[in-house]
């Protein structure tokens, strides 16, 4: 054992002497490191009605990341709570907040609002914020007679900082109209990322049409690099193929990302058929749907490096609790102040047991400078699987949640290696006939798995496809099924479907989501020994 390996083994030993808690309350919440964990135990101490508001304001000043669940808890108790100022002034009417210093009409004010002031009330205000420069310029554009032309001639950040406290309406009515392309390209080339987000959340969405028509010919080059896929995307749609390859190959040129520059390529690809770009994205050793989409395609032999296990493994308990997520926040920190990929290579055998696998492949990931590509299946041969598919499509969703970290807690308290949330562990258990499952079994990874094995399966029996499944399991299935709903996705006889769905999902987490567990599915498919055509399988995504 390294000299390395050995401290942290007794930090955590120490540690692990007081890891179980009959129950929780301040002496052991005290007792814990700073972190997600002691927040999610913290969480639960609030939520006990049997905690007293005394004990809650003393947990409360140990928390790491204070959210508004916590507040609304602590108020639950009784506690005299008094609302950051900026809050407190966005409470007051207009008259009153009028009368405040200008900090609070500065934290206040409501943008909206402006458009609306009479005469004498918008003298006032101007006076009152005259020394906001920033504040000023934009009360100055929503209180002219040409409010998109004002924000037109502002710069990209006071634009999308007015887009952004508009209500929905003002939106149609003040920005959904036709504007010189040129215009938007003066702002769009500024690279402001507030601007960018709002970009990419029109074209995502039919609010605003005319403004998105007017993105077509602006030959904008400085944006992100996802916003000029999203701009190609926009183009595409219009028809303008030969824009849309102009943004597909900027987008593929200034990304830093393997994932977006795939992506980019292969939309080339799918645009101009060009079978030098499939090939050249069949070398890329990132494993993706696009780099596995090109290798099927071709039916050449992938350039990415596939692991699925290590050996020897040692079937002994690892020197630390792997079902403790103090323990795991502790062996993280110690692990990421390793930078050497030599000392990393050799802590690496330090976690050469059966139960660690996840952790070994986490520190050997950082090792060898994320060049391979894990697919381990933990803990298989203790659950009795129904088929291949469930297995296959368990793990990718597993590999995507928490890479197979048993312990692990989100900043939302999902938990486990299948990220279950806390609300959903007593309804699961309920149906799946177990009695006394507590919170913390979600750190056992085999009742996980079966957990997670379980949700997926109610999943399946309404969304049917795994694509489906992985976009209801991450956005939730009322997400989906208003998405699915409006009958604009997954459209058959359209041309690009379904890669153009896949690409119009509205939330942007489930999009890449979607992508990446599809991916995980196809390959695990494979490595437990079926194979499946990917262009097959998305043909059946088509339902509308």
């Amino acid at each position: 054992m390294s000299k390395r390996f050995a401290l942290i083994c007794v930090l955590l030993g120490v540690l692990g002497a007081q890891a179980v808690a009959k129950e929780i309350d301040i002496k052991f919440l005290e007792s814990k490191p700073k972190g997600l964990a002691r927040d999610f135990y913290i969480w639960r101490f609030l939520s006990d009605e049997n905690t007293s508001l005394q004990d809650a304001l003393k947990a409360y000043e140990l928390v790491h990341r204070k959210t508004p669940k916590l507040k609304a808890l602590l108020e639950q108790k009784g506690m005299p709570h008094e609302l950051p100022r900026d809050l407190q002034c966005a409470r007051l009417d207009f008259k009153t907040l009028l009368a405040q210093d200008l900090e609070c009409v500065s934290y206040g004010l409501k943008l909206s609002q402006v458009p609306h002031l009479s005469p004498q009330n918008l003298k006032a205000l101007k006076a009152k914020i005259a020394p906001n420069k920033n504040l000023s310029t934009k009360v100055e554009i929503l209180s002219s007679k040409t409010i998109l032309t004002k924000m037109l001639q502002s710069d990209a950040k006071t634009f999308a900082q007015i887009y952004n406290s508009l209500t929905q309406k003002q939106r149609e009515t003040l920005i959904n109209q036709t504007i010189k392309p040129q215009r938007l390209k003066k702002l769009a080339n500024e690279n402001t990322p507030a601007f960018d987000k709002m970009l990419q959340g029109i074209i995502l969405s039919d609010s605003l049409p005319r403004f998105k028509k007017s993105l077509l010919n602006a030959h904008i080059t400085k944006a992100s690099p996802y916003t000029l896929f999203l701009l190609g995307i926009n183009e595409l749609m219009a028809k303008n193929t030969n824009n849309a390859l102009a943004y597909f190959r900027l987008a593929q040129s200034t990304s830093k990302d393997t994932f977006l520059h795939n992506k980019a390529l292969f939309w080339q690809y799918l645009v101009s058929k060009d079978k030098k770009l499939l090939s050249k994205l069949a070398q890329s050793t990132n494993v993706d749907i696009y780099t596995i989409y090109a290798n099927q395609k071709l039916q050449s032999t992938p350039q990415y490096t596939i692991i699925t296990d290590f050996t020897p493994l040692s079937k002994k308990k690892p020197p630390f609790n792997i079902q403790d997520p103090f323990e795991w926040e502790i062996l993280r920190a110690n692990l990421l102040q390793v930078s050497d990929t030599k000392a990393l290579d050799e802590l690496t055998q330090e976690f050469a047991f059966v139960d660690s696998l996840a952790h070994m492949a986490y520190v050997h990931n950082r090792a060898t400078r994320y060049q391979n590509n894990y697919f381990l299946s933990p803990f298989a041969q203790k659950i009795k699987w129904k088929n291949t598919d469930q297995k296959a499509l368990t793990y990718a969703i597993a590999r995507q949640e928490s890479n197979f970290l048993p312990a692990l807690i989100s900043t939302s308290y999902a938990l486990g290696m299948m990220q279950i949330m806390p609300f959903n562990v007593v309804p699961f258990a309920k149906s799946m006939g177990l009695k006394d499952i507590k919170l913390e079994d979600m750190f056992n990874p085999v009742i996980a798995l079966e957990f997670g094995r379980f949700y997926l399966g109610e999943l399946e029996r309404e969304f049917k496809h795994p694509l489906f499944v992985a976009y209801a399991y991450n956005g939730g299935p009322g997400f989906l099924r208003r998405t699915l709903g409006q009958k604009k996705l997954f459209i058959k006889n359209r041309k690009y479907e379904p890669w153009l769905s896949m690409e119009l999902i509205p939330y942007e987490e489930s999009r890449i989501y979607g992508l990446k567990v599809l991916a995980n599915y196809i390959v695990y498919e494979e490595l437990f020994g079926n194979n499946i055509t990917l262009e097959q399988l998305l043909k059946t995504t088509l339902i509308n």
